[in-house]
């Protein structure tokens, strides 16, 4: 009877693994995809939480990109040693591993238990693998009213399997359409290089017109190397292989940078650039160089886009939970019908377009880092008036 009662219990989870995998079957978004996975590993085999690490072979390294009991600031920013950890044991020798007391195991990683306050008593791992290369690892812990068993672990095994077709088939799908835009774009700057190399082969252009064929070259050139470099970044962080450094420090000192950096420019263009920040703001967890990045890229569109003699404010305030950086300016403003399509990728306001040089990614990679640090963005704008673009992010309490 009990032995009947088991294979019962066996068969109905195997059933809820079928269901699930084919919700993850239908997830082609990678963020929201191994969300679903952790929760999955949870509900399959009975454990308290659950995370995945994905395995980098270029650095040799893993690092957390989903779990349940990490915020999302943090699903990035932690790297997890290969030789001084279960995990890094798991890649390395491509096996699943039950144990039962982690804390006595020379091979766990400690840190994990500090950052989330929650001990580990008992650990599943498994391998993800994908045509025999392990992409990843995928975790659980603290199995509920008692050990992790081999029928645990042969259920997630099977939704190891299935997690490993979905995250492959999501980075596929991410890297096809991604690609299809950018060979898209790059066709004008291609073109222009193309014909200015023509002309100059041909021996038909005066010596005055070389000069002019010159440039075109050398700006199409850096323009395609902006773009190349914006798209990197863009696609690292949108398919999670970009990584962030996490550390807490002084938000106030980063902006006071950042102004600094963009004042040398706003001088030269005769335009007035002011700092408000309050004397002391709470410091915050994050990646310093990645939120650099972002305030630089939002300072640069002001002073890009803004009008002679204009105006640029950087301010900044504290709230309960969260700190408001504000970045206004006095330019062109985006017109209202083209307001809900300046985040997309490779997206310019047509009528900036001839005026201004850009590649229509920076505020798609602004976007990802601020999102992916826990934060979000708005703006206002109105044309011939300026905009004004609001970030929000979590501080330490």
């Amino acid at each position: 009877m009990k032995k009947n009662k088991s294979r019962s219990t066996l068969l109905n989870r195997y059933q809820q693994l079928i269901n699930i995998s084919c919700d993850l079957a239908s997830e082609l978004d990678l963020n929201i995809l191994l969300s679903k996975i952790v929760d999955a590993a949870c509900e399959v085999s009975d454990a308290e939480e659950a995370s995945i690490l994905l395995y980098d072979p270029h650095k040799n390294t893993l690092y957390f990109q989903a779990a349940t009991n990490l915020d999302s600031l943090l699903k990035r920013g932690l790297v997890v040693p290969l030789e001084k950890s279960i995990a890094g044991w798991i890649v390395t020798n491509q096996e699943a591993v039950i144990v039962d007391n982690p804390q006595k195991d020379k091979r766990h990683f400690n840190d994990i238990g500090k950052i989330t306050s929650i001990e580990c008593k008992s650990l599943l791992g498994i391998p993800l693998l994908s045509k025999g290369k392990v992409i990843g690892v995928l975790e659980v812990i603290n199995k509920k009213g008692g050990a992790f068993t081999k029928e645990d672990q042969d259920v997630l095994l099977a939704l190891g399997g299935q997690a490993t077709v979905a995250i492959e088939n999501s980075r596929l799908f991410l890297q096809s359409d991604s690609i299809g835009e950018f060979v898209h774009e790059i066709r004008t700057p291609l073109s222009a290089l193309s014909a200015a190399a023509h002309l100059l082969k041909s021996n038909r252009v005066h010596e005055d017109q070389k000069k002019k064929m010159i440039d075109i070259l050398e700006s199409e050139i850096q323009a395609l190397s902006n773009m190349s470099s914006s798209f990197l970044d863009l696609s690292r962080l949108e398919s999670g292989r970009k990584q962030y450094n996490v550390i807490e420090f002084n938000i106030r000192d980063l902006l006071i940078d950042c102004h600094e950096i963009i004042n040398n420019e706003t001088q030269k263009l005769n335009l007035q650039f002011e700092l408000e920040l309050p004397a002391t703001l709470p410091r915050i967890r994050g990646d310093r160089k990645q939120l650099k990045q972002a305030f630089i890229n939002l300072l640069n569109n002001a002073v890009k886009f803004n009008k002679d003699e204009g105006e640029i404010l950087l301010k900044a305030h504290q709230g309960k939970d969260l700190i408001t950086i504000v970045i206004s300016d006095t330019g062109m403003g985006i017109p209202e019908e083209e307001q809900s399509k300046i985040f997309e990728k490779f997206y310019r306001v047509s009528s900036h377009r001839d005026q201004v040089p850009g590649t229509g990614l920076g505020l798609s990679v602004v976007k990802q880092i601020i999102q992916g640090h826990g934060g979000e963005i708005s703006f206002t704008s109105e044309v011939n008036v300026g905009t004004t673009f609001t970030v929000t992010l979590p501080h330490e309490v």
